[in-house]
């Protein structure tokens, strides 16, 4: 299916809202979701250990789903750009021209490729290693203050 937007030359063009049923992975939806993998991952590096392993493992825990959705949106991304294609002029049954609009059809350029995909892939297993990491950090922490199994 193909979608013609009709724009005015003065207004700028430069992003669409993507149909439902457009297969693609928006770009600002892949930013937002990797940009929270790093905040997350950032959180689980820099937390103390010996005074929050709680929280380290549940933000190594968050990075590491982060960084799995990361994974297979990549196999899925795209990028529109407005290419112009001509006018388009609208005439009534007197046929004379009324109006003429520039019309802009949004096309898809593939930013997928395999070297980025392998390096998400392994972004994935580096954030898995992360969680067995916090897993150990907390069970240093609970050696070295004592927690007792059953108790509150």
């Amino acid at each position: 299916m193909t979608i013609l937007a009709n724009g005015s030359l003065s207004l700028p063009n430069s992003s669409f809202v993507f149909a439902q049923q457009n297969a693609y992975t928006s770009m600002e939806l892949y930013s937002l979701i990797f940009w929270a993998f790093v905040v997350f991952i950032l959180a689980s590096w820099f937390l103390d250990g010996q005074t929050k392993p709680f929280e380290k493992l549940l933000a190594s825990i968050i990075a590491f789903l982060l960084s799995a959705s990361n994974a297979f949106l990549s196999f899925s991304i795209a990028l529109m750009s407005p290419v112009s294609a001509g006018f388009i002029q609208q005439a009534p049954q007197s046929q004379v021209v009324l109006s003429q609009q520039m019309a802009i059809l949004p096309s898809m350029i593939m930013q997928d490729n395999i070297t980025w995909e392998v390096m998400c892939w392994i972004i994935v297993i580096l954030a898995f290693i992360n969680i067995i990491n916090s897993i150990l950090v907390l069970v240093d922490y609970t050696r070295i203050t004592g927690v007792k199994k059953g108790g509150l």
